[in-house]
């Protein structure tokens, strides 16, 4: 009852364009089925055709209940012997010709389609249960089927390796765009002039182009032994296993062990870790494990045992890159409960020798702040000292570029792992990483 008013209630707001608030709707059926019994009334709920007449008839406003009240009192009382003789495919008529505004069009469905083809069969399923049983079961079978496609999704996310390559912003021209107004267009093989005025920036893609990127596009690996990891669906218990998993695995297959001799006798080796006798001298041409960044752009929270999986990761892979520990830099956190809880387990500091710290600043103070108004101040000061003598507008115009030109870090010291974004991070990777030994 209270899932039907309440898909009522949203399907006819997106026709008649109101929001609903869902928590005043079920108040508002609690409170009339607690009062409704001490006047003798029946329990009440939302009606769809009942809806959909009321909607097709022009109603806007709550008053129509009032009217429909004296309507059925009528009917009741007064119009029964008259009401008899309406015949049922008469009134199944009227129906069905309110309910036809809110029945989704074949260019709604193929619209789904392009959009998320398993919506539509999630959406087709909810329809036919709803025909041939009733509503609530509809709105059950779609309300689970969307929820195990949700956990499906969380427990099967895959994240991407990612490496750098250099792009420039290119201003296109008017031509230009009446070119390619009837179709995609083709990719740009020269640059302007004027275009080389935009500087470069690094961007980051997948190895493998899963983004649907230009495959034609050299994307390079940042340093050798350093990994910059994307996370897709957040991190939590569900997939911190397939996520650590993938990234230790791809780790284990493009590197090397720092110390073989760590590992001793073939035969002292554990069973898991033995391998071929001659598998160490084959992968000696392989870099070592340096460092490891993981972007947290698409993480939204973390908990307790997606935390405890990246701790197990971490001291797995300092034994495999042992006497040496690797370091972990977290890029795009946008989250402070996330960075609490990455700080309660370790991360954020170096383990091993202290090395270099980058990090990003930026300008203090905007438009309307303080150090704005005093430069406006200066500059003024400046103005009026102009005629009078030069030195003193050279002092004066030193002093207020040095003071417009104030900046702070954007996030704390206290935590060099840390970074802004993602650029920031893989600089301060490749940083350390040189200061390593190969």
């Amino acid at each position: 009852m209270l899932i039907e008013h309440i898909s009522i209630s949203k399907s006819f707001g997106r026709i008649n364009n109101y929001v609903i608030d869902p928590s005043q709707e079920l108040v508002a059926i609690g409170v009339t089925n607690i009062l409704a019994p001490f006047l003798g009334a029946y329990p009440a709920t939302g009606s769809f055709s009942r809806t959909a007449i009321k909607s097709k008839a022009g109603v806007r406003t709550p008053f129509a209940g009032v009217i429909t009240a004296v309507v059925v009192l009528l009917a009741l009382y007064a119009l029964t012997a008259l009401f008899f003789y309406i015949p049922n495919s008469a009134l199944a008529a009227v129906i069905i010709h309110a309910v036809g505004d809110v029945i989704t069009p074949p260019q709604t469905v193929f619209q789904f389609w392009r959009v998320a083809p398993h919506e539509v069969v999630i959406f087709l399923a909810g329809v036919l249960v709803t025909v041939f049983t009733n509503i609530e079961n509809g709105v059950y079978v779609t309300i689970c089927t969307s929820f195990v496609v949700l956990i499906w999704r969380l427990f099967l996310s895959e994240g991407r390796f990612l490496g750098r390559t250099r792009v420039r912003t290119v201003r296109q021209t008017n031509s230009a765009q009446a070119s390619s107004s009837d179709g995609e267009g083709k990719a740009k093989e020269t640059v302007t002039e004027d275009e080389k005025d935009f500087s470069l920036r690094p961007g980051f893609l997948p190895v493998e182009h899963e983004d649907g990127s230009n495959s034609e596009v050299v994307v390079d690996n940042p340093y050798p032994g350093v990994f910059v990891y994307r996370f897709a669906e957040g991190f939590n218990y569900p997939n911190a296993s397939r996520y650590l998993n993938h990234l230790t695995t791809v780790i284990f297959k493009t590197t090397r062990r720092t110390d073989p001799s760590l590992l001793g006798k073939v035969g002292d080796r554990p069973w898991n870790a033995a391998g071929k006798r001659g598998q160490l001298e084959d992968n000696s041409h392989l870099p070592t494990l340096k460092a490891i960044v993981l972007d947290f752009s698409a993480v939204n929270n973390i908990d307790a045992t997606s935390v405890q999986a990246l701790l197990d990761t971490r001291s797995q892979l300092d034994r495999y890159a042992a006497p040496d520990k690797v370091d972990w830099h977290f890029a795009n956190i946008t989250s402070r409960w996330t960075k609490r809880g990455l700080v309660a387990a370790g991360f954020g500091i170096r383990n091993g020798p202290p090395g270099r710290t980058i990090f990003s600043i930026a300008e203090l103070g905007g438009a309307d702040s303080a150090a704005a108004a005093a430069e406006a101040e200066r500059r003024k000061a400046a103005e009026q000292l102009k005629e009078k003598n030069t030195d003193d507008i050279e002092s004066i115009g030193g002093v207020s570029r040095r003071s417009s030109n104030k900046q702070v870090a954007v996030q704390g010291l206290n935590r060099p792992l840390f970074h802004f974004d993602l650029h920031e991070a893989v600089e301060a990777a490749i940083a350390n990483a040189q200061l390593k030994t190969p």
